[in-house]
C-alpha cells in the first residue's frame, strides 16, 4: 500500500520538494485536481490513512504478522523516506 507520501507533492523529480497537498488526498473534493486528472488522462487516485488501511484489516479480524517498507528506485523522494508498506495479515480460523 502507499503511505500517502507521494500525494503530498505535485512534482517529486525536482528539488526542493514543495508540499502542495494535504493528506488524505482526495481529488473529488478539489475541482481543480479532478479536472487536471481528467485532462492529463491520469485517472482518479486517492490516498488513505494508515488507520484506514491497517486499522481496517485489524477491525475485520485480521492479525498483522509482518510489515515491510519500500521506496521508489528513482526520484528525489526515495532519498528521504519510504513511500510504500507491505503488510502481511492473516485471518485466524
Amino acid at each position: 500500500m502507499d503511505n500517502g507520501l507521494n500525494f503530498l507533492f505535485d512534482a517529486v523529480d525536482v528539488s526542493p520538494l514543495v508540499v502542495t497537498h494535504r493528506l488524505p488526498f482526495n481529488p473529488l473534493k478539489d475541482p481543480d485536481l479532478y479536472e487536471k486528472a481528467l485532462r492529463n488522462n491520469e485517472g482518479i487516485q486517492f490516498s488513505h490513512t494508515l488507520e484506514e488501511q491497517i486499522g481496517g484489516q485489524l477491525q475485520a479480524g485480521f492479525m498483522l504478522t509482518d510489515l515491510y517498507e519500500d521506496r521508489d528506485r528513482t526520484g528525489i523522494l526515495q532519498e528521504y523516506a519510504p513511500q510504500y508498506i507491505a503488510a502481511r495479515s492473516v485471518k485466524p480460523f
